[in-house]
């Protein structure tokens, strides 16, 4: 098998998935990159395909910064597997590095794949002690302690948190990591509106679900200029994106704000998602690609990138040198940056045997389930997957382990209307026929529910908002024909969006919600803010007096989960007896818990209006008593009367 010299894109897939190469080169230690102590640091890479690899030392991240300068390049010795190594014998500390690599007939330089630290734009990898980018108390930050039946996740990206002048962040922090660790801000300087970090804790949220901080290529970290992007574009994994960091020069900044920002949530008893793209890169021009030409992606029959991202390019999970990287990356975030979860974007581009390997070295590392994981069951476009390998969509998840979980778009459309047909109304917004009682009498009857075949109640991620899309409030506003007004408080709106939070957050799995849904977040119709205007996709703090009833009763609604474990029914364990009834445009479900169901009631009912007046509904039985929204219920005997477009919990002993 020859693996030098110049070759087409099919002959190097034809090499790389071939049983000889993987036999031969694949290389299971965990000493790849860059290995600090203050009397040597060792370097490996790699690199199969290789001719030649020599090694770069910098003073400076980039040619642009005053005092940079080139130390010296080393040759580095081949071994084993297709790994280049070198150790240099000197204290190399805060100087940076990359490799040049001869492969396939072409010269490139690239930074490190398994570099933990970089300078700006992630151009040069950087050698750092990562003891020295601890904050005070590092080593005493612990992971909260989260009940799955509390586990509720707020998804924020870190720029939309603070950036408005109107957060009463510090304008140094505003669009920073630090921003997360400033406390008693509040609106206006007006106590009873409560800003930045302390409004999420008061709001009762258990996890943060942070959008991409690794380092991302959309953003010029070098510019003054005020660019936003989502981060969907990764170039260095393991590093910290440094253009929300106070210095993207120094890489050892990064890592502490991050730190400090993870610290701080931790503190106030909330844990931090990391949204994670291991699908596709910024661009082909890659350092995966510059070390081994074509390895890390996937080729398609016809020889080109395979696009099942529609970014341009898929990376190759199945492959078994992708996986590794994978796993190590998700343990190395997951250990030296304590982060509580993982959120992997289009996961159906990665296989079922991939998944289930990074659940289980997390639960070897940190005990079963602790870590969250879950993703978007699906891919953008056609895969170039290997044929002996399973995607991981909605169709396989009976595949995965149990404690992976995936975004649910059958209830998301059901509550509001299809999400790429913008006027499509669900239950909530002018569909009363929506086929939303039928999915929930599968769902807590625990029926196979078409095209999502999840096994448990716990792997279903709730949602009717999240980045992609419209806002939850802009969705009905346009459905309800009243753009383009999407800033101005209306009654009729407020309801529906209280409507569709409470079957959110009362059916049975894990609720899900974009940051500023409880206070109307608008994003003035822009379905997809990916590159838009950091103005238009920061919170306005505003909103929240404007529509602080409807943030009291996202609330009340985060409180009341808390106190029914029933309504998570993790493992379909928690229910004796499920029975859902429609009637007359309402949903009713009664629910009989089971005995390891640990709560004060023994029997719950739901009922859901969608209709728009006040609805007469016939229960069971008499004596049902309002647990939840008895300021919009009344109960005669065994009749209830419920307002338009609500919602109400009632209990029996």
């Amino acid at each position: 098998m020859d693996i030098k010299g110049r070759k087409s894109p099919l002959e190097w897939k034809k090499i790389f998935t071939s049983n000889e190469f993987e036999e031969k080169y694949k290389y299971l230690e965990n000493d790849l990159g860059c290995n600090y102590s203050k009397d040597k640091t060792i370097f490996k890479i790699w690199a199969p395909t290789a001719d030649s690899v020599v090694l770069n030392l910098y003073t400076k991240g980039s040619n642009d910064e005053k005092n940079n300068k080139k130390i010296n390049s080393y040759s580095m010795l081949q071994e084993e597997r297709g790994v280049w190594s070198i150790c240099i014998e000197k204290d190399l500390k805060d100087l940076y590095y990359t490799y040049t690599i001869v492969a396939n007939g072409e010269e490139n330089e690239t930074n490190d794949i398994n570099a933990k630290a970089s300078g700006v734009n992630g151009i040069r990898s950087m050698i750092v002690d990562l003891k020295e980018t601890n904050p005070k108390g590092w080593e005493n930050d612990k992971r909260p302690d989260i009940p799955i039946e509390q586990r509720i996740i707020y998804e924020l990206h870190i720029k939309d948190f603070s950036y408005n002048k109107n957060s009463g962040i510090d304008e140094k922090y505003r669009g920073k990591y630090l921003a997360f660790t400033q406390k008693e801000t509040t609106l206006e300087g007006d106590k009873n509106y409560p800003t930045g970090i302390d409004y999420i804790k008061n709001l009762g949220i258990t996890y943060i679900h942070l959008l991409p901080f690794y380092d991302f290529g959309s953003i010029d970290e070098a510019s003054k200029k005020d660019n936003f992007n989502w981060g969907y574009d990764p170039v260095n994994y393991n590093v910290p994106e440094g253009s929300y960091s106070t210095n993207a020069y120094d890489g050892k900044v990064r890592i502490k704000e991050v730190k400090e920002m993870i610290k701080a949530l931790h503190n106030e008893g909330i844990g931090v998602i990391m949204d994670v793209v291991y699908n596709h890169t910024f661009n082909i021009n890659s350092n995966f690609n510059r070390t081994v030409p074509y390895y890390y992606y996937r080729i398609d029959k016809d020889g080109n990138f395979s696009n099942g991202s529609a970014c341009g390019n898929e990376t190759a999970s199945d492959n078994i040198m992708y996986r590794k990287y994978m796993i190590d990356s998700i343990l190395y975030w997951a250990k030296e940056y304590h982060i509580d979860g993982f959120r992997f974007d289009l996961m159906g581009l990665h296989d079922i045997e991939t998944m289930n390997k990074i659940r289980e070295a997390l639960d070897k590392e940190f005990g079963k389930g602790k870590i969250l994981i879950y993703g978007e069951p699906w891919c953008a476009g056609e895969t170039a997957m290997k044929d002996n390998s399973i995607s991981t969509t909605k169709e396989n998840l009976y595949l995965l382990d149990e404690n992976i979980s995936a975004f649910c778009d059958v209830i998301r459309d059901l509550i509001k209307g299809d999400v790429f047909i913008e006027k499509s109304c669900g239950y909530v917004n002018g569909n009363i026929s929506s086929d939303l009682s039928k999915y929930l009498n599968k769902v807590w009857n625990n029926e196979k529910i078409q095209n999502f075949s999840a096994k448990f109640p716990k792997q279903f991620i709730n949602y009717v908002s999240a980045h992609d899309n419209l806002t939850l409030w802009d969705k009905l506003v346009i459905t309800n024909n009243k753009e383009p007004n999407f800033s101005i408080y209306d009654d009729e709106l407020v309801n529906q969006n209280m409507l569709a939070s409470s079957i959110v957050f009362t059916t049975c799995g894990i609720p899900f919600f974009q940051a500023g849904e409880e206070f109307a977040r608008t994003k003035q119709g822009d379905e997809n803010s990916y590159k838009s205007s950091a103005s238009i996709n920061a919170l306005d703090w505003e909103r929240t007096k404007e529509f602080k009833n409807l943030v009291n009763y996202y609330k009340e609604l985060i409180k009341i989960r808390k106190k029914l474990p029933i309504l998570c029914n993790q493992d379909n364990t928690y229910v004796d007896k499920a029975k859902i009834i429609e009637e007359n445009g309402a949903i009713i479900i009664y629910l009989d818990k089971s005995e390891i169901c640990k709560q004060d009631y023994d029997k719950i009912c739901l009922v859901y209006n969608s209709k728009d007046c006040e609805n007469k509904i016939t229960l069971s039985s008499e004596n049902w008593k309002l647990l939840f929204n008895n300021n919009i219920c009344t109960i005669v005997e065994n009749n209830l009367f419920i307002k338009n477009k609500n919602m109400c919990i009632l209990t029996k002993k």
